[in-house]
C-alpha cells in the first residue's frame, strides 16, 4: 500500500475471474486538478495550464498495446528494432502512422519493469562504516572484471535454467498502463523518466482465475499524482460490457467443443486398453531397484548386473537385461546406490504343460567393481540369485564373493589395482553354453566379500489368468521344486567329487 501526502490511499484487490480475460476492460481518466479560483472565472477550462496535460480518458483492453510518444518516435526508426516484436512494432508505427498517445500501455510482451525504490535515502549500516576503517587495503588487486565472471546475469533465462536456479515462478501476465506528463513546450530542465509515471498495474494469475489491479477501482474519490509543476487527479474504472444469456451460453458451447477436442487428442495418445500378451505365454514386468552396498573395503563403488534367460525365455528389449549404476561414494560403510531400472521378459507357458521338460528360472548376475580417483580398478565381488517365482515385491541380500590369486596379486590389488576377474559374468551361476551334467568350479579360490541390497517388485501376465485354466499353484510349485532339484543336484556332484579326492590323497598317503 502507497498513501500520497494527500488524497486518497493506493490499495491493490484481487478479483475472482469467471469468464474469459479478453473480455475484460477498464476506462482510466485524468484532468489536472481544479484551481481553487475556479469561482473567479467564467469555465473551469480558463483555469488549465494548456502547456500541460488538461485531460485524456481511455477505455484499455486486455493485454492491449498502445503507443506512447517516445515509443512511436523510437520504434519508428528501423535501426532501433532488433527483436522480432521490435520489428512488428516498426510495421505497426509505419503502418498506421501512429504519434503516440499519453496514455500507453507495456504488455507481457515488452521488456518493462517498474522502478519501486524500498529506499527514500541512501542508507549504510553502522557494521559497514566501521568495517570500512577496520579492514586493510588490499595491494596489487585485480580489477573486478578479471576476478570474476564477465557475465553475472542472464537476460534471456531458459525454462531449464529458471527451474535449475529455483526461482519462483507463476504462470500470469501482466499490464502496465503509464502516463506521459512531459509539458508540450519540452524544455532540458524535465527528465523523461520523472515525467512517465506508472497509473495502474494490472496481473492475471490464469492457474487461480484471479485478476489484481493495483490500485483498486475509484468510486468516488480519485486518485492523486504530482508530476513536475502541475499536480494531476485520475480514475479508474471497470468498463468491462455486460455479457448477455445468449453469448454467454455461446462462449459456453465454444469453450466446451474445444474441451473435449483436446480430451479426444489426449485419449487418442493413451492405448484404451492394456495389452494382453499372446497365447501361451507368460509375461513377467520386474523393478529392478539397486538399493545399496555394504561392507566393501574401498570406495567409489559401482554395480553391474545382467540377467540371464534360460531357454525357452525371451524379451523384446535385450539392451535393457544389462546395465551398470553410477559410482558411489561409502559412508558409514555403506553406499546407496537407488538405481532403478525395468525390464519384460516372457515365457513359452506351453511347455510347462509337460511334466517331462525341466523349466528353468531367469537369474540376475551381479558384479561390483571400485574405481577410485587414481584410476585403480577393482573387482569387489561376484554374486547371484534366481528371479522370484511370485508376483509382489521381495527384498533380497545377496552376499558377495572374490577370486584371490598369490600374494604378488594382493600387493597388486592394493597398490595398482587390476585383480583376478571373471571374464564371462554368467561363470556366477551356469554358463548359458555349459552343456555337460557335472560344473566343476573347486580349482577357483575365493574369498567372501560384503552385501548388496536388492528390491524387486513383480508382476506377472497372462492370458490363462482370466479363465483359471492354467499356472494353478502346483505350476509353480513344480517350477520352485524344480529350482530345488536343481540346487540338491548341484550339491551332491560336489559332495560325490570332494569324496572321490579324498579317496585318492588317502590312497596315494598309503
Amino acid at each position: 500500500m502507497s498513501k500520497n501526502i494527500e488524497g486518497k490511499a493506493k490499495i491493490a484487490n484481487t478479483y475472482r475471474v469467471s469468464e474469459p480475460i479478453v473480455n475484460f476492460k477498464i476506462r482510466v481518466r485524468i484532468a489536472q486538478q481544479k484551481s481553487r479560483l475556479v469561482e473567479l472565472f467564467k469555465t473551469e477550462e480558463e483555469t488549465r495550464d494548456s502547456n500541460f496535460l488538461e485531460y485524456e480518458e481511455k477505455i484499455l483492453s486486455w493485454q492491449e498495446k498502445i503507443f506512447g510518444r517516445f515509443e512511436a518516435q523510437f520504434y519508428a526508426d528501423s535501426k532501433n528494432c532488433a527483436t522480432k516484436q521490435q520489428k512488428q512494432y516498426h510495421e505497426t508505427i509505419t503502418e498506421k502512422n501512429i504519434t503516440g498517445s499519453r496514455i500507453y500501455t507495456y504488455i507481457d510482451d515488452d521488456s518493462y519493469f517498474p522502478n519501486k525504490d524500498l529506499l527514500t535515502k541512501p542508507y549504510k549500516s553502522h557494521l559497514s562504516r566501521k568495517n570500512a576503517s577496520a579492514l586493510p587495503t588490499l595491494q596489487n588487486r585485480k580489477p573486478f572484471v578479471e576476478r570474476y565472471n564477465k557475465k553475472v546475469i542472464d537476460d534471456n533465462p531458459g525454462d531449464t535454467t529458471i527451474r535449475t536456479n529455483h526461482y519462483l515462478h507463476r504462470d500470469s501476465a501482466t499490464m502496465y498502463i503509464i502516463v506521459d506528463l512531459m509539458p508540450n513546450a519540452k524544455s532540458s530542465s524535465y527528465d523523461f523518466d520523472d515525467s512517465q509515471i506508472l497509473l495502474c498495474t494490472i496481473t492475471f494469475d490464469k492457474i487461480h482465475r484471479s485478476l489484481t489491479v493495483d490500485p483498486d477501482f475509484t468510486y468516488q474519490e480519485p486518485y492523486e499524482i504530482h508530476g513536475t509543476d502541475m499536480n494531476y487527479d485520475y480514475w479508474i474504472e471497470h468498463a468491462s460490457e455486460i455479457q448477455y444469456p445468449q453469448d454467454l451460453e455461446t462462449e459456453v458451447k465454444e469453450l466446451r467443443g474445444q474441451v473435449m477436442q483436446k480430451l479426444s487428442y489426449r485419449e487418442a495418445e493413451i492405448f484404451p486398453q492394456i495389452g494382453l500378451p499372446p497365447a501361451n505365454r507368460l509375461r513377467i514386468f520386474v523393478n529392478l531397484d539397486i538399493m545399496s552396498a555394504h561392507n566393501f573395503p574401498y570406495d567409489s563403488l559401482f554395480v553391474t548386473y545382467h540377467i540371464e534367460l534360460p531357454k525357452y525365455w525371451s524379451t523384446d528389449q535385450p539392451e535393457r537385461l544389462t546395465g551398470r549404476t553410477q559410482r558411489c561414494s561409502m559412508t558409514k560403510g555403506s553406499a546407496n546406490f537407488s538405481y532403478v531400472a525395468e525390464f519384460c521378459i516372457e515365457l513359452n507357458s506351453s511347455r510347462l504343460e509337460d511334466e517331462k521338460s525341466s523349466i528353468a528360472w531367469p537369474w540376475i548376475l551381479i558384479s561390483i567393481a571400485s574405481l577410485d580417483s587414481w584410476t585403480r580398478y577393482r573387482i569387489e565381488g561376484y554374486a547371484a540369485e534366481a528371479l522370484p517365482a511370485t508376483s509382489g515385491c521381495h527384498y533380497l541380500t545377496l552376499h558377495t564373493w572374490r577370486p584371490v590369486g598369490d600374494f604378488l596379486n594382493t600387493l597388486r590389488r592394493f597398490f595398482t589395482g587390476g585383480t583376478y576377474e571373471l571374464q564371462d559374468l554368467s561363470y556366477c551361476g551356469i554358463p548359458a553354453m555349459y552343456d555337460d551334467t557335472k560344473l566343476e568350479k573347486a580349482n577357483l579360490e575365493t574369498v567372501p566379500n560384503g552385501q548388496i541390497e536388492l528390491k524387486l517388485n513383480i508382476i506377472q501376465q497372462s492370458r490363462s489368468f482370466i479363465d483359471g485354466s492354467c499356472f494353478k499353484r502346483d505350476t509353480f510349485e513344480r517350477l520352485s521344486a524344480g529350482r530345488l532339484m536343481n540346487s540338491v543336484n548341484d550339491v551332491l556332484e560336489q559332495f560325490k567329487a570332494a569324496r572321490e579326492r579324498m579317496i585318492k590323497a588317502r590312497i596315494m598317503n598309503s
